[in-house]
């Protein structure tokens, strides 16, 4: 993603992050803490009314502050060796609240007549607000990783081979994507310098968006797949997998995937979280990654299995 191209999403992502965490707790204070809104009614000398250009101001505020916010996680970035993404994301928002908001919070408590509650609504709203906007803006502009593992009842060898197969793939994706021509992918869907087209479907409902899957890396000693994956809204949604021997009868499985989608990026994020770990459950049902193999045999001068990778 170019420059300024960061900046502007980047920008909108932090604005409307603040917006809407202010506007939840202006909705949630008043169930949660009842007692608050009467205090701003009460003291009108010291709270201005919500009516008039206060309301607006509070509304533009946040998209406004955004494009400040944005522009200083970009040059912290580019002329330090700040961190960059979620995580430095989460760094800078944090930094901003404990820097420039909190001890504005507690001056203003040991200047004016408000309430402790008061001022304690203000510091969680202001630690929500940058900590969140920090985030959206690191996973942005730097994109976003998702992590899932998994022990699975099968041995690693198993695991494998079954991972490297089409109907493995559909099997686990099954009831929340669905792909068009299917039926023309080989068999053995991961092999190395593979490109894979097609068309997904969200629960095999309404629209369908072009998908393309390049097979970059097969490496059988470790394991490991790695594939660079784009699409519709997704400019990059880069896979990897990985299966680990736990013991001879169980292993770990896992997934890594980057993704990109500029300003929907948060977006695309939570979803790869919640698919990944729904193929992961749909792995973990799948009797045939337990199942016993036909050269199983039992060792009898250690009285345990002897446990075959072949499927």
């Amino acid at each position: 993603m170019r420059w300024w191209s960061q900046w502007l999403f980047g920008s909108l992502a932090a604005g409307a992050t603040l917006f809407l965490v202010g506007a939840a707790f202006y909705l949630l204070v008043p169930f949660i803490a009842p007692d608050i809104p009467p205090q701003f009614k009460a003291n009108p000398a010291l709270y201005r009314p919500w009516p008039g250009w206060t309301h607006t101001y509070m509304v533009v505020h946040p998209f406004v502050y955004g494009v400040v916010f944005a522009s200083v996680f970009l040059g912290l970035r580019q002329w330090s060796a700040f961190p960059s993404g979620v995580r430095g994301g989460l760094v800078y928002g944090t930094s901003v609240f404990v820097v420039g908001s909190l001890p504005v919070y507690l001056l203003a408590f040991a200047s004016f007549q408000v309430s402790p509650e008061v001022i304690l609504s203000w510091i969680a709203q202001s630690l929500a607000q940058y900590t969140l906007a920090g985030m959206a803006l690191g996973c942005v502009c730097d994109g976003a990783t998702v992590r899932v593992g998994t022990i699975l009842p099968g041995p690693a060898n198993r695991v494998w081979e079954l991972l490297l197969l089409k109907d493995s793939f559909l099997y686990v994706t099954r009831g929340l994507m669905s792909y068009t021509d299917t039926d023309q992918w080989p068999t053995r869907l991961f092999t190395e310098g593979t490109t894979l087209t097609t068309r997904v479907r969200l629960f095999g409902l309404g629209p369908s968006f072009p998908h393309k899957v390049q097979v970059v890396r097969v490496d059988e000693a470790q394991r490991e797949i790695e594939t660079k994956e784009s699409g519709g809204l997704v400019r990059v949604w880069d896979h990897r997998m990985r299966v680990d021997a736990v013991s001879e009868v169980t292993c770990r499985y896992t997934d890594c995937i980057e993704v990109q989608a500029g300003l929907l990026t948060p977006l695309v994020w939570l979803f790869a979280a919640g698919f990944y770990r729904y193929r992961h459950s749909r792995w973990r049902q799948w009797p045939r990654v337990s199942k016993v193999s036909a050269e199983q045999v039992a060792a009898p001068d250690t009285g345990r299995d002897i446990v075959s990778g072949s499927s």
